[in-house]
């Protein structure tokens, strides 16, 4: 076989393995390709017996009793050792040849691990195609039997066509399998490659063999319409041969490929659920309108979902994805068609216009905002959401795009803090709130990081006896760095950003441990009063959770006070009277905080399971500045009475608030004229001492 290797020189310009081989196996002829795929030199294969090369001997014995019967064996996967002992997958085809009586095996083998490798072997140097042509055309016109079966062997079309009619005049086997029509199909219809191309690319192909000189090789890539309808994506290498007077191809389906490519490209620039622009893409058209239309102004709108994120929380994320497909739809039938609007991350959407009229503008946000108002329906339940919009405006506010995202950022979060559903133009003014925001937001995870958070507790005292009849847990955070902070400047940016959800756990934690430590001093009855925000209220297992916690802490729950303000309950009545009369029926008692300051719907307070009404220290404060003060609270405590509710007056602070709420029946005063909030450890020492809270003093000597 020595002296016929060189018959075979054309096969080590081919991009697979080739190997010829006798029927024990014995290695009689390789190409480059197979010794390069295995890291040796081809003439050390030459001898070598297959088994040496396979990771499976068993698969030999196998592949050579079906191709002794069969004559071939097609598209099987083989493992093969490579010289430093790695497994080279690969695919194979055997087929047997007759030579001169006697039995050869030609194998091609394809490196499964390189897929790119033929594609690069097919974009080879002008010379090495001009050189492979030549060799080709040669073994095609002597019309081979040897060379017709190798070629037949190999997976890519290959071809060559009259330069002056472009009528086909050879092709090998693989067309069948590209086109889905018979080889002979083709040669008897010289024309037929033509009419399967796509219609659309005609002129395109056209173009290219009328532009390609000879002795130039090109790439081009079109579309045809296989016989059973489908279109396919073609990568052909064609090379001019400028003395053969043809064209002459190597043609690969890349149909699949090219779907890969273009999907990883697509991914690349947009969301993979909502399939709209992500923020790569985003930035993109930012700056092209910066590049091409710098002077011509647009509009930036930051959209964020109210609330969203209790969908996930509670419901999981396959309901908040299609809740996010169903907005993305929304917002796209609402913007116009030279819009854009993109997916920004999780629950927000970035939206550009190119009116930038103030009227316009706001009517397409007010459309925004409208496309929220019908519910979204999932698995048959109805989901009300909202959004929060925040404007800026190029070039006037910002001539960037990290400013313009951050400006209008900013304005969203103003939008949110002004009671959200609503759209907020930017202004230079609010940076300064968010820095605040953004710098009490670190303080409040710090506390929860470093567990700051303490609770005091405030006496309410009963008017009848005296007697302290429970205790409000006041949250306190106490920072090492920053000192005191004011319940009053954390609490609304906790609610803003949801961080009152946890915050609520740890004030149900230290509220049950200070209920078993009075328990433990203390005999007579008593309760404590927990403060609870419209998001922990609005979530659909608080009250279970609520009291399953109670359960395992063994506390009964009428040691456990609940205490909402009017705005929690109103924001959605439906969950409110849910929730509490769960509240209710478990044993827990009721009081509606801050009452006069917010909705004041008698109508709803009839129906609502309350225990205990409290007036606004916003009332008792000022009583004696005027008359309507005092008329209000005896409004309140009547009301009060008649729906058979107690009545406690909060912010108790002069002998004359006292002197007043007692005459006027009030049943439960707080104030820090009778006790300041105390630690736990202050008021346990109390109890250990009994040692009262307060000595009565009014403003009339007489009076005990």
């Amino acid at each position: 076989m020595e002296h016929e290797a060189p018959h075979y020189d054309v096969l080590n310009y081919l991009p697979d393995g080739i190997i010829i081989a006798d029927e024990r196996g014995v290695i009689l002829f390789a190409n480059d390709s197979f010794a390069e795929m295995l890291g040796y030199d081809t003439a050390m294969l030459l001898g070598l017996n297959m088994l040496s090369l396979l990771a499976d001997i068993d698969v030999f014995q196998a592949c050579i009793s079906k191709v002794m019967v069969e004559g071939k064996s097609l598209d099987e996967e083989t493992d093969l050792i490579h010289r430093d002992g790695s497994i080279v997958h690969s695919i194979k085809s055997v087929r047997m040849i007759r030579q001169d009586e006697r039995i050869r095996f030609f194998v091609n083998i394809r490196n499964l691990t390189d897929i790119n490798h033929l594609n690069k072997e097919l974009l080879a140097s002008k010379e090495l195609i001009e050189l492979q042509a030549h060799e080709l055309s040669a073994l095609l016109t002597s019309k081979n039997q040897e060379l017709e079966e190798i070629l037949s062997s190999i997976d890519e079309v290959i071809w060559y066509i009259d330069n002056q009619t472009l009528s086909l005049r050879y092709v090998n086997h693989a067309v069948e399998e590209v086109f889905g029509f018979s080889r002979e199909t083709f040669l008897n219809d010289s024309t037929l490659w033509q009419q399967r191309i796509y219609p659309d690319d005609h002129a395109l192909v056209q173009m290219f063999f009328e532009t390609l000189l000879p002795g130039q090789s090109q790439t081009i890539r079109f579309r045809i319409l296989h016989n059973d309808g489908e279109t396919r994506w073609l990568n052909s290498r064609i090379y001019h041969h400028p003395k053969l007077h043809f064209f002459i191809g190597i043609t690969s389906d890349i149909t699949a490929p090219k779907a890969q490519r273009d999907e990883i490209n697509f991914l690349a620039y947009h969301d993979p659920l909502t399939l709209l622009p992500n923020r790569a893409k985003l930035k993109l058209q930012i700056e092209s309108r910066f590049e091409h239309s710098s002077a011509t102004p647009f509009a930036l709108l930051f959209l964020d979902l109210d609330n969203f994120k209790h969908i996930n929380d509670f419901k999981g994320h396959e309901v908040g994805d299609k809740i996010l497909i169903e907005v993305s739809n929304r917002l796209k039938k609402t913007i116009g068609e030279n819009d854009f609007c993109a997916r920004f991350g999780g629950d927000e959407f970035v939206l550009l216009l190119h009116n930038t009229d103030r009227h316009d503008i706001d009517s397409m946000a007010t459309q925004l905002i409208q496309t929220f108002k019908e519910p979204f329906v999932v698995h048959d339940a109805d989901f009300f959401l909202s959004s929060s919009i925040g404007i800026v405006l190029y070039p006037q506010d910002a001539q960037s795009d990290d400013d313009l995202l951050k400006h209008a950022d900013t304005a969203m979060y103003e939008a949110k803090h002004r009671g959200k559903n609503q759209f907020v133009y930017y202004h230079s003014s609010m940076q300064c709130a968010v820095r605040n925001f953004l710098h009490v937001e670190s303080l409040i995870r710090d506390g929860l990081s470093q567990n700051l958070f303490e609770l005091y507790f405030q006496p309410l005292i009963d008017t009848k006896t005296l007697q302290t009849e429970g205790y409000e847990a006041l949250l306190r955070l106490p920072h090492p760095k920053e000192g005191f902070i004011s319940p009053d400047i954390f609490i609304s940016v906790a609610e803003s950003n949801g961080d009152i959800l946890l915050i609520g756990k740890k004030v149900l934690v230290q509220a049950c441990d200070f209920i078993d430590s009075v328990r433990s001093l203390y005999d007579e009855p008593f309760f404590v009063a927990i403060n609870v925000s419209s998001k922990q209220l609005h979530q659909e297992e608080f009250a279970h959770q609520l009291l399953d916690y109670l359960y395992l802490r063994n506390i009964p729950p009428s040691y456990l006070k609940v205490e909402l303000t009017e705005s929690a309950v109103m924001e959605n009545i439906d969950i409110a009277t849910r929730q509490l009369t769960q509240l209710k029926e478990g044993g827990i008692r009721i009081a509606l905080d801050d009452f006069g300051t917010g909705y004041s719907s008698f109508a709803y307070l009839a129906q609502l399971p309350i225990d205990t009404l409290k007036i606004d220290k916003s009332f008792i404060l000022p009583l004696f500045e005027g008359s309507s003060n005092r008329h209000i609270v005896e409004a309140i405590s009547n009301l009060a009475h008649v729906l058979g509710m107690k009545v406690t007056a909060e912010g108790v602070e002069e002998p004359s608030h006292y002197d007043f709420l007692i005459d006027n029946k009030i049943d439960t005063l707080q104030g820090y004229h009778l006790s300041r909030p105390l630690p736990k450890t202050e008021i346990l020492q109390k109890l250990q001492e009994r040692a009262p809270y307060f000595t009565a003093v009014t403003s009339q000597p007489n009076k005990q």
